[in-house]
């Protein structure tokens, strides 16, 4: 074996407790008060303060134990995000129940799978499309409870009713103050890019060991406030924003979509928040054209602002303090540039939170020297999720940080990154195989993914272990480095890497049309500017300048352009917006072929 990485020994995170119920009663009791969580309703934000959220959970609870939930019952919750999620979550778990999150955007077959894999006999939906979905898809359902109300069905309101009327009393707190960390809490499914979905089994230990090791990482207090916008039916949302908040008694407010994510950000003013690089780079993208589309004199006071920054922060990476010719050059830029990019961020932000997908580094400095840090991480939903994260107030762009506490990481001599830690999960529901495939002999789970070290420990996320691209000419190509260095330039959302068993690499593409539509002063959809030779022009050179850095056989020799964006709803992507590589070459293979005649 290589290189091998573990984090320091010393918890510093204060006393560790024995599940997840009882850890976040305690923030309730504490300011019950204040706002726990904060959704829009009309035109008003409106908050659930920690005292009615707690006394929410027990009424659903109890409420909940007259349906039959109990130890071991598994209760799947189908929605959106919003505060009923969290009293769902936290009531099933102190009942001993388990909870089986399910994605609102999957199919009704995948749906179906879920439900029935994990034997769930209750399921708590959001709404009247979802409600259908799941009727159709779970046979084996004892109960449906509706967050907003159908015919037919209980409604969540009615189930805190009747927990009202007979309340679980001292039993319900005996209950749960009785789990400890070896009970299962969740089992949550894989998002199935290669095959069908598997079960990972997370207990309350699990998650309590990740909270620890985030907390020992990252300076979170009870002063944050969060924007949630990532579906909490993802581990990384669940566990990093709604656990970490109620963790630290925080107050967490409810984005109202990704299109409201601007207007959410000057609202909220929020101090953190996790979301995928995506958004960042969109975020950098519209700086970029604004001071790009001023004129030469504004073109250039961009760049030089730009340059300063990445200055600023290749100084501090290594410990150094700017010079007084520098600092003078960032005072004038933060008014002219970086400035107005923290009011866009609502002008508090102490730490962005970046993962499922690789930060391009240049994004990554821009918003340093903006005075926002932008905190990379790397983790899956079998190790709760987090393995290792970036520190504040420099993180090394260009990496994942170093392992969290308690969390050992180390490279096989094939490349892939190997965990051992307590958040890492026992294995998978009802699938033996799947689990012992998952482990190495002497017990460390294989993360399917590439990766190196740096000289300061820091690890590099380099590819997956089965998603390297194999040329006919012998060489072995990386995919996902080169596509986030295609998607991260200014005409591009996003970009497949193709080529395996052929002799060169391609290239799916799709533009940026908004800001093709921007250059080229037109106002065509999608469909047209696929075929316009002005927009191929405009994503070829982009092309070529983002593969600049890589070996000549890396970069795609040839591309085509996709007349729209790729998307969970089409089941191009999974929820965590991974490609299923499997639909697009099906979708598109008449684009593909195309790519490899002569």
């Amino acid at each position: 074996m290589q290189k091998e990485q573990e984090a320091g020994t010393t918890y510093v995170g204060g006393e560790k407790r024995p599940a997840l119920v009882e850890t976040l009663y305690e923030r309730t009791v504490t300011d019950p008060e204040k706002a726990a969580f904060v959704r829009r309703e009309g035109e008003e934000w409106r908050p659930l303060s920690y005292g009615d959220f707690w006394r929410r959970v027990e009424r659903f609870a109890s409420g909940l134990a007259r349906l039959g939930v109990g130890r071991g019952s598994r209760v799947a919750i189908v929605s959106g995000n919003r505060p009923e999620w969290p009293i769902g979550d936290l009531a099933v778990q102190s009942l001993g129940g388990v909870v089986v999150p399910v994605y609102p955007t999957l199919e009704e077959e995948q749906i179906g799978y879920i439900l029935g894999h994990s034997g769930a006999g209750v399921a708590i939906v959001e709404g009247e499309g979802l409600l259908r979905k799941v009727r159709e898809a779970g046979e084996g359902l004892s109960h449906l409870v509706s967050m907003e109300g159908s015919t037919g069905v209980l409604s969540f309101g009615e189930v805190e009713a009747l927990g009202e009327e007979e309340p679980l009393g001292d039993a319900w707190e005996e209950g749960w103050r009785s789990l400890r960390r070896e009970d299962v809490a969740t089992v949550i499914y894989t998002s199935g890019t290669t095959g069908r979905q598997k079960g990972a089994v997370l207990t309350h230990g699990n998650i309590l060991s990740n909270l620890e090791g985030i907390r020992d990482a990252l300076p979170v207090v009870r002063e944050d406030v969060f924007l949630s916008f990532l579906p909490l039916s993802h581990v990384f949302e669940r566990t990093c924003s709604q656990f970490l908040s109620l963790y630290v008694g925080a107050t967490t407010y409810y984005a109202e979509s990704m299109e409201k994510i601007p207007e959410n950000l000057r609202e909220v003013r929020p101090t953190l928040m996790l979301c995928v690089p995506r958004l960042y780079e969109k975020m950098y993208e519209r700086v970029r054209e604004q001071g790009e589309s001023g004129g030469p004199l504004r073109r250039a006071l961009f760049e030089r602002a730009v340059e300063a920054g990445r200055e600023k922060y290749r100084l501090e990476r290594e410990g150094r303090e700017p010079g007084a010719l520098l600092r003078a050059r960032l005072a004038l830029y933060d008014k002219l540039v970086y400035r107005r990019v923290r009011e866009a961020t609502g002008g508090r932000v102490r730490c962005f939170v970046s993962g499922g997908a690789k930060l391009e580094q240049e994004v990554g400095e821009f918003f340093y020297a903006c005075g926002v840090r932008i905190v990379e991480g790397y983790g899956l939903t079998e190790t709760s999720p987090v393995i290792c994260c970036n520190r504040i107030p420099v993180p090394r762009f260009g990496t994942v940080g170093r392992p969290i506490f308690g969390t050992s990481v180390r490279i096989s001599e094939e490349g892939e990154i190997q965990v051992k830690g307590p958040g890492v999960t026992g294995g998978y529901l009802d699938d033996e195989e799947a689990t012992r495939e998952a482990f190495t002999e002497d017990g460390w789970f294989r993360t399917g993914d590439m990766g190196e070290f740096d000289a300061e420990g820091h690890l590099r996320v380099t590819g997956r272990l089965k998603h390297i691209l194999v040329l006919s000419t012998g060489k072995n190509v990386a995919p996902e480095p080169v596509e986030a260095a295609i998607a991260a330039q200014p005409h591009v959302l996003q970009a497949v890497l193709l080529g395996d068993g052929r002799k060169y690499v391609a290239a799916l593409v799709v533009p940026d049309y908004d800001a093709v539509r921007r250059t080229l002063g037109v106002d065509d959809g999608g469909e047209r500017l696929a075929r316009d030779e002005r927009c191929r022009e405009i994503v070829g050179r982009e092309i070529e300048e983002a593969c600049r850095r890589f070996a000549p056989y890396e970069r795609p020799k040839k591309f085509a352009l996709l007349p729209r964006e790729l998307s969970v709803e089409e089941g191009e992507l999974t929820p965590t917006l991974k490609v299923r590589m499997h639909v697009v070459r099906e979708r598109y293979a008449r684009e593909i072929e195309s790519l490899y005649q002569s």
